[in-house]
């Protein structure tokens, strides 16, 4: 994928960005990001919509000018071309995980309750409650995950898995 010195020069902007703790920006959500952009390649046209979510109690504040740091952060996606309509969001908290990018999937509907926003309003109603309403883990693809004997998915090279709370 091909970034314009002046997209590359915009994401660095102040109101771009959102502190992260180290070990979720350098682990599953770096992880994250590079499976979004190979998702991205292999499907025609994705709607993305990433940021904190400030419904929760902050973990703190960092700095002189006390700037807010989040418990959690979300990533929705929606594929609206076709063939295959279909949609996924992300819940990540602030903090070093373990499992794998896919255990953390939700509904986009579950995101958007979690955030009071609705991402995608002007989708037709169908298609909106096609693509926000249920997550289809299969509908994407996953590379660097297999499926454990229970058919739960985890990276490569991982032993264990995990409990989360996401729904």
């Amino acid at each position: 994928m091909e970034w314009s010195k002046q997209a590359m020069s915009e994401s660095f902007y102040m109101s771009n960005m959102s502190p992260q703790k180290p070990d979720l920006n350098r682990g599953r959500w770096k992880d994250l990001e590079e499976q979004v952009r190979q998702w991205a390649q292999e499907n025609d046209a994705l709607y993305i919509v990433v940021g904190p979510v400030l419904k929760e109690k902050p973990l703190g504040t960092i700095g002189k000018n006390r700037v807010t740091v989040p418990a959690s952060y979300y990533k929705v996606i929606a594929d609206v071309t076709g063939p295959g309509i279909k949609g996924i969001g992300f819940l990540m908290p602030n903090a070093a995980l373990k499992n794998p990018v896919s255990s953390y999937a939700v509904s986009i509907d579950r995101v958007e309750e979690v955030t009071g926003l609705d991402f995608f309003p002007r989708l037709d109603d169908r298609i909106e409650q096609s693509v926000e309403g249920a997550v289809d883990l299969a509908a994407w693809s996953w590379p660097g995950e297999k499926r454990t004997e229970r058919g739960e998915r985890r990276r490569t090279g991982e032993r264990s898995r995990e409990r989360t709370g996401n729904t």
